[in-house]
């Protein structure tokens, strides 16, 4: 079992590491390589994971998460709850000054905005029209 952070980018990181490839250089790319846990040695965990479906985006560390609305969630009982902050402590406001601060390097606003459909699923608003078919019986 591992306690640690794992994002899908993890993936590409691990997958790139593996094969020798490099990454694009350029935009931010959060991702950690997981070729340590797989090799079973120490590693050295994420602080915190970014996620974005279309216009809906947070960054979670392992007790905070903060999302797009500004909105802090306690995620110690995670993944079984998560408690939205609604009474600052001194703890929630470091958590919100650090998670805020990786918003400011990541800027999930200022970049590509996928539009997506509003449910956060990446889709297509227009249906996908399927052919008529023809009322002529075709010759082989």
């Amino acid at each position: 079992m591992c306690d640690d952070l794992i994002d899908s980018t993890d993936f590409v990181t691990t997958f790139a590491e593996l094969a020798g490839a490099k990454l694009p250089s350029g935009p931010v790319f959060d991702g950690h390589s997981l070729r340590p846990l797989l090799l079973g040695r120490p590693s050295k965990p994420r602080v915190w994971i970014f996620n974005q479906l279309a216009r809906m985006w947070y960054v979670r560390e392992a007790q905070w998460k903060l999302n797009e609305r500004n909105e802090l969630f306690d995620m110690s009982r995670a993944p079984f709850a998560e408690t939205l902050v609604t009474s600052e402590t001194e703890a929630s406001q470091a958590a919100r000054r650090r998670l805020q601060a990786v918003l400011a390097e990541l800027n999930p606003s200022g970049g590509i905005l996928d539009q997506g459909d509003g449910s956060g699923r990446h889709a297509n608003k227009e249906k996908k029209k399927k052919p008529k078919e023809s009322s002529t019986p075709s010759v082989p």
